[in-house]
């Protein structure tokens, strides 16, 4: 017992620290920076309901890295979604356990957005120049099994995107715990999980230089740069839980974001003999707006809408019994407003 109130000790001094880091952060309401931070990867937890408590393997680095010191040897991962108008999203990874040491992991993102045809205001049908641009994500994650029960990981990301002659990079960090069978409970998992803090991104490169003529002055044309806006990264805290009941794991997770509204994310997983999974999700954006005498009234049509709000669906497929190989295959698919419907397929090597 005196084991088990120290552990619990722990996760609370954890989960004190990293709500305080939250907090700390200030508001966020506003446009941020790569904002591709926030696409969801893989296919297994469809839109994070749960997540941050139960997840492993290599997905853990982006739902919380804490789920990474779960996996036993080598885990893989490679996932491809289909995005909206035409981009695809590819996720990328693998990590090793080392047993005391802990559960080392590297990942990657990367958004295909395709050739672009430049215009401009003289050439509305293109000036014969195609610009391709680039967005991807690299990081490095640590997580260590502190006890049978509870875990903790940290996620250094370098970010990168550009197009043209203009790019922009910054450096966040993701940090989380995880404890399983809180307060003895079987079956029931908590955890916490910041993602995306970090320093503010500002766009530079020669493409900000512009051939102009000071204003009030005598002199002539002359080359000045355009001094571009730094914006924050898309910080947000996920708290959440899962509880499995009669076969049926469900899972829930409160997103306090700082740049948009809350969101609530629900999912229910049910399994067939570790062979196949299906799993029903629901995502919806929680209104923090208080109606308030002194707030004047907000007008919902200048409110950004998340394309995303509504029911997922996916399912899994474990070879290991039919094949004697340890692979899965995951699917997801995300029900989305004007925009054709998102399809992920995930392959996972290991556990």
């Amino acid at each position: 017992m005196k084991i088990q109130k120290n552990n619990i000790f722990k996760f609370g001094t954890a989960l004190l620290v990293l709500v305080s880091l939250a907090l700390s952060q200030g508001a966020r309401n506003g446009t941020e920076a790569a904002s591709q931070l926030l696409i969801h990867q893989g296919a297994r937890y469809l839109s994070g309901g749960g997540s941050v408590a139960t997840v492993d393997g290599v997905e853990s680095a982006y739902w919380n890295p804490a789920g990474l010191a779960k996996g036993q040897g080598v885990n893989a991962i490679f996932s491809n979604r289909s995005y909206i108008a035409g981009i695809n999203v590819n996720f990328f990874g693998a990590s090793l356990n080392v047993g005391k040491v802990g559960t080392f992991g590297l990942s990657g993102r990367m958004l295909d957005i395709g050739d672009i045809n430049v215009t401009d205001i003289y050439h509305p049908d293109g000036t014969g120049e195609i610009i391709t641009p680039s967005y991807f994500v690299v990081g490095l994650t640590y997580a260590k099994r502190f006890s049978d029960r509870t875990g903790m990981g940290v996620s250094v990301n370098y970010i990168n995107e550009g197009f043209g002659r203009v790019s922009a990079s910054g450096v966040t960090v993701d940090a989380g715990v995880q404890y399983e069978n809180f307060l003895d409970v079987e079956g029931l998992d908590i955890g916490v999980a910041l993602r995306n803090f970090g320093n503010p991104m500002r766009y530079g490169g020669s493409g900000l230089w512009v051939n102009a003529e000071a204003s009030g002055s005598s002199r002539q044309t002359d080359w000045y740069k355009v001094e571009a806006g730094q914006f924050d990264m898309p910080f947000i805290m996920d708290i959440g839980s899962s509880y499995n009941i009669a076969g049926v794991q469900l899972g829930a997770t409160y997103e306090v974001n700082h740049f948009s509204q809350d969101k609530l994310k629900l999912m229910a997983e049910y399994g067939f003999e570790d062979i196949a999974a299906i799993r029903v999700g629901y995502l919806m954006d929680v209104e923090d707006v208080k109606d308030d005498k002194d707030t004047p009234d907000i007008d919902e049509s200048t409110m950004l809408e998340n394309i995303f709000t509504g029911p997922s669906f996916g399912a899994t497929l474990n070879l290991l019994k039919l094949t004697g190989l340890d692979i899965s295959i995951d699917y997801a698919m995300f029900m989305t407003e004007y925009f054709d419907d998102n399809h992920v397929i995930s392959l996972r090597f290991g556990r």
